[in-house]
């Protein structure tokens, strides 16, 4: 079971190859999720003309909700990174929570926006 990164889509919204090609091989291997919060991430940038792509493509994925655990989990993370780093997003701990709750692999190509060492990772060199 995999959690796609925020990132991860926006990519192959982009039309980035070497994501679709990821995604083909993800999908041989188990099921894909993806948080409500990389939706969110993903249509705070969106052009209407994109919109049918975006929906297609969502409709691929399990959606996972922010429960009361993903949640406090989350404030935890941030609360442990924050203070070693000042360099950490809430949505990432959320995503991040997400996947250390659910049990579910994190697939990103920002590996360096997750400090976490409680969670498995699927990561590839930055596409672009």
């Amino acid at each position: 079971m995999y959690l796609l990164d925020t990132n991860i889509l926006i990519w192959i919204l982009r039309g980035d190859e070497g994501c679709r090609r990821l995604l083909q091989k993800l999908k041989t291997k188990g099921s894909i999720g993806i948080s409500t919060i990389s939706i969110a991430e993903v249509y705070k940038n969106i052009f209407p003309s994109e919109l049918v792509n975006t929906e297609e493509l969502f409709r691929d994925f399990v959606v996972y909700d922010v429960s009361v655990v993903i949640a406090k989990q989350s404030g935890y993370y941030w609360q442990e990174f924050y203070r070693k780093t000042k360099n950490i997003h809430m949505m990432d701990c959320i995503i991040a929570a997400t996947a250390r709750n659910l049990d579910l692999t994190l697939v990103t190509l920002n590996k360096k926006d997750f400090p976490m060492k409680d969670i498995e990772f699927y990561s590839l060199p930055q596409s672009g």
